[in-house]
């Protein structure tokens, strides 16, 4: 007697009782916290800096095993391969990618302001993954496969 049936929230499938005033930062997705974010955003850009810095290291390794291999003509984009040749490969790959690297961590402090932001973080990634990270992949393998 008195009390309210029990529903499963949608959020993260705890019990909220129906009719019940639900408090706001009881629910993660919504208890606001700086800057405008949800607690599931603030996560959410931060798994996305995480993962497009871990691709940024992996392009640096697989960057420099090509050059190492087939030296800098193999290099695509121009402006890296200039650098490569005014200052050396392996400088030229540590400071684009630890550029890249801060910028990253830039654009995640921003993601808040920036509706759109976190959208285009994941394009970036999902490009990065396919004009940078599988080229380099398949020419390394044929090489050492071969």
């Amino acid at each position: 007697m008195g009390q309210s049936a029990l529903r499963y929230s949608e959020d993260n499938g705890s019990p909220v009782r129906q009719g019940a005033a639900v408090d706001a930062c009881a629910l993660p997705r919504l208890c606001l916290i700086q800057g405008g974010f949800t607690a599931s955003r603030k996560n959410e850009v931060l798994v996305l800096g995480v993962i497009l810095a871990l691709l940024q290291v992996l392009d640096g390794l697989l960057t420099g095993l090509g050059m190492a291999s087939f030296g800098t003509s193999m290099e695509g984009n121009l402006l890296l391969r200039s650098l490569m040749h005014a200052i050396g490969w392996a400088p030229a790959i540590i400071l684009v990618k630890g550029a890249s690297i801060g910028i990253i961590v830039f654009l995640c402090g921003q993601a808040g302001k920036v509706s759109w932001l976190k959208q285009a973080m994941r394009g970036v990634a999902g490009l990065y993954v396919v004009f940078a990270i599988v080229p380099w992949t398949y020419i390394l393998a044929m090489q050492f496969l071969a």
